[in-house]
């Protein structure tokens, strides 16, 4: 019977040592990269709080952050940056269909119906 391994966040977040698995493939590390960014933003909401600071413009600077520090690293980030070329070279027209829905119905959701009138 195999044993049962519990990873920690700092366990998940290392570099895998094993020659199994493919470097860059595994779609787990997309989902990290995915966890971490959502983390940074609540992270930067919170601190921009009393400021007069936008928050899209600081995501976008914390975005342009990480891109470079992976660029600037030689890829040497581990899986967070596997997760970053992951999707990075994700296809255009999937990531439209995946989130244009919700845009949407976000957008429609919250529109007042006395200004369309």
């Amino acid at each position: 019977m195999e044993s049962i391994v519990l990873t920690t966040p700092f366990r998940v977040l290392e570099e895998s040592t094993s020659s199994s698995e493919s470097s860059g493939s595994d779609p787990t590390n997309a989902v990290i990269f995915v966890g971490i960014s959502l983390l940074l933003g609540i992270a930067c909401r919170h601190v921009l709080r009393g400021t007069r600071v936008p928050y899209s413009v600081a995501l976008l600077v914390l975005g342009i952050g990480i891109g470079s520090l992976e660029y600037g690293t030689h890829h040497g980030l581990g899986r967070i940056g596997d997760g970053i070329r992951i999707w990075a070279n994700i296809d255009p027209d999937l990531l439209l269909a995946v989130f244009l829905p919700a845009l949407l119905f976000e957008s429609a959701f919250s529109m007042e119906v006395h200004q369309i009138k």
